[in-house]
């Protein structure tokens, strides 16, 4: 719930000395589920300005539970702790989450340092290179808890592609595709990437984030509270929740290929049109192969959205089904036409 940084210092962190014992009287907050839905409204946004290392932490890698292993590191203005670096790791793996758990390294510091650090005083958390900086201990108005989650759906974006767009700013393939955020930025509806204050409610990568705290928050059976991080007309309904958590657990990865194939007679008809769902966004391409002269088009109901001999390519941009439409112009004999779709 935070604004996320693409360049992080704690890709800097190298072991230092802990601590004496009792060298400082902060703890850790012991981190609960039930504790997800404890968020703030809107969060100014920030950058990372500061290029300089934490002044001192402790911390490692640990192993779970599910035997995955968590990098945890907290600031040295807590109590030197390893259990409660632990139970961090757990609530880590309680989240829904695939492997790239095992690649993110959770800093925690008390919410002055991650200002400092994320670069701002209203800021809360950060994230950048696979690192995430957030507060070691909540607030009466927001849970530590709810920031790691928030933070860890931008580490799982970053892990996931959205091909030709980066995942991290415009959300993951399925999510993406179903709130037509491509469509939506076209249309200067939606600003990915953007952190500003107020286009910060409608940024993607944002809405993104804070949806998949919400369905952990909703497979943890806890009560929900308001939609009030990003606008309201992007609160998630059941569809948004069940396809955030297959882009986790089963990630997009590439196009796919559709085979389509006819004849030209030479005294037969001229125009073969094939009708193909594109139920998501993102590139496409076509390779015509004919023995006949032909000419492809691919048409959005009436629109044409790409033209070319033997081969053409655009983007699947909120439509759900596109025509292509082969046209002989001389000759005969059969074609083929392979499709890459997303």
């Amino acid at each position: 719930m935070s604004v996320r940084v693409w360049v992080i210092v704690l890709a800097m962190l190298v072991p230092v000395a802990a601590p004496a014992a009792g060298a400082s009287e902060r703890t850790l907050a012991a981190p609960s589920l039930a504790r997800l839905a404890v968020g703030p409204a809107v969060i100014p946004d920030g950058v990372l300005r500061s290029a300089a290392a934490p002044a001192g932490f402790w911390g490692g890698a640990y192993t779970t539970r599910t035997n995955e292993h968590v990098t945890v590191y907290s600031s040295n203005a807590y109590a030197v702790d390893d259990a409660a670096n632990q139970r961090w790791a757990e609530f880590l793996a309680t989240l829904v989450h695939g492997s790239e758990l095992s690649s993110v390294s959770l800093y925690l510091a008390p919410p002055s340092e991650v200002a400092s650090i994320c670069g701002g005083v209203d800021i809360l958390g950060c994230y950048g290179d696979d690192r995430i900086v957030a507060p070691g201990q909540g607030t009466v108005e927001i849970s530590a808890e709810s920031v790691v989650a928030h933070e860890y759906g931008h580490h799982i974006a970053a892990h996931r592609s959205n091909a030709p767009w980066p995942a991290l700013a415009w959300g993951t393939k399925r999510w993406a595709s179903y709130e037509q955020v491509c469509r939506r930025a076209r249309a200067r509806e939606l600003f990915p990437g953007a952190e500003g204050a107020l286009l910060y409610l409608f940024n993607p990568g944002e809405v993104f984030a804070e949806t998949y705290r919400l369905m952990n928050e909703r497979k943890a059976g806890i009560p929900e509270t308001p939609w009030r991080v990003v606008d309201q007309s992007l609160t998630p309904n059941e569809r948004d929740l069940a396809l955030v958590e297959q882009d986790v657990t089963q990630p997009w990865s590439a196009n796919h290929t559709v085979q389509l194939r006819g004849t030209f007679s030479a005294r037969g008809r001229t125009v073969r049109s094939f009708n193909v769902a594109t139920p998501l966004d993102g590139a496409f391409s076509a390779t015509l192969q004919s023995a006949a002269g032909a000419r492809l088009d691919v048409l959005d109901g009436k629109k044409r959205v790409a033209r070319g001999t033997a081969s053409t390519a655009g983007t699947v941009c909120g439509q759900r089904a596109m025509t292509f439409r082969v046209t002989r112009r001389s000759g005969s004999g059969p074609f083929s036409l392979a499709v890459s779709l997303p």
